[in-house]
């Protein structure tokens, strides 16, 4: 990282053009912001590579073209907002690709099971890092989808604590947002959802494998309608955040089926990547 190791000296680090050209070309999805806001964009990188450290893990080479590309996506979410939403992170942790994170769960009679598994990004609460999988923050060929961004919400929606899916509503910012109504919106449309991914597991077979061509053709079928991944309904702090990844990267999906959930991710962000 010879440029962010040359400028971290100063107060804030000036981006080269031709590596923030570099960046917005990778990222097609902010083809919708104005010059202004691009140039708002650039400042508001610049700000965070200079009050967050970015560290490779499993001996990943942290590039300065690695640190713009994940700041820029990172950036979005709070674009009219303020970074101060993120002053629960620790710092940035990038692997070369997924990561293995603990798991457990308490079954029906009580006992609880742990293991590990793969992870492309991971939020951690209480003034932790986020950790990104660099495999996976490069655009992705799925559609809607964006691990900088889920994994940066989080943060936002565990700025005052656990995260639920109803972010902090900042005085500054959201006056125009009844606590209560967001809850019944989001609420309602988590409920929607869950029921419509419920009915497509139902549809699956029990030997499911998405190994097999077959099964995997199915399972596209099956669930390529929906407006979101179906992680998001895995809960509501997942439904948040995959909806926010939805409303920056591909908004049209989420605007048809839940219009009122769009509305107020526009009003929170304030932001309307579709212009309405």
């Amino acid at each position: 990282m010879q440029w962010l190791r040359h400028l971290f000296n100063r107060r804030k680090p000036e981006i080269p053009p031709s590596l923030w050209a570099a960046s917005l070309e990778r990222l097609p999805f902010l083809d919708r912001l104005t010059p202004a806001e691009c140039a708002q964009l650039k400042g508001l990188c610049e700000e965070l590579l200079a009050r967050k450290t970015f560290t490779g893990a499993a001996d990943f080479a942290l590039t300065d073209e690695v640190a713009v590309l994940i700041a820029a996506q990172a950036a979005l979410p709070v674009l009219n907002l303020t970074l101060d939403l993120y002053d629960d992170m620790a710092g940035i942790i990038v692997y070369p690709s997924a990561f293995m994170i603990p798991q457990s769960e308490m079954d029906e009679a009580g006992i609880v099971h742990e293991w590990h598994e793969p992870a492309s990004g991971e939020a951690v609460h209480a003034g932790g890092a986020v950790v990104l999988s660099w495999e996976d923050a490069q655009e992705s060929d799925a559609p809607g989808y964006n691990v900088v961004i889920h994994e940066f919400t989080h943060k936002i929606d565990m700025a005052r604590g656990a995260a639920n899916g109803c972010p902090p509503f900042l005085a500054d910012f959201h006056r125009g947002i009844a606590s209560g109504h967001w809850k019944k919106v989001f609420s309602g449309a988590y409920e929607d959802f869950v029921r419509r991914v419920d009915e497509r597991d139902a549809a699956l077979p029990e030997d499911f494998d998405d190994n097999r061509p077959e099964h995997a053709a199915l399972y596209d079928e099956l669930f390529g309608d929906l407006p979101l991944d179906p992680y998001a309904a895995r809960h509501p702090a997942e439904f948040f955040a995959v909806a926010s990844e939805a409303f920056f990267v591909l908004p049209e999906p989420l605007s048809e089926d839940y219009p009122e959930v769009y509305r107020l991710l526009s009003h929170y962000y304030r932001q309307d990547p579709l212009g309405t």
